[in-house]
């Protein structure tokens, strides 16, 4: 089961096409597809890639994991 994201949660993204670098960071902001990630754990190789993003990113759902699973992108806040 799929586990909702919240700010704050500690969370793990794996490297892939579309993320250059695996790491852990921490929920700073929710967006509709993505979240602000601050990067707190990586491996030394990317040093020099966590400077360049002054430890902060932004990274699509589909790429973030919460306890090894999967996160569920928050509810759209309907205006009312």
């Amino acid at each position: 089961m799929d586990e909702e994201i919240a700010v704050g949660d500690n969370v793990s993204v794996r490297k892939s096409t579309n993320v250059p670098l695996s790491f852990k960071g921490t929920v700073e902001k929710l967006y509709a597809n993505s979240a602000l990630l601050t990067i707190t754990s990586f491996a030394e190789a990317d040093a020099s890639l966590v400077e360049d993003l002054k430890h902060k990113t932004v990274v699509n759902y589909k790429h973030i994991r919460k306890g090894g699973k999967a996160v569920i992108p928050p509810k759209p806040e309907e205006n009312k």
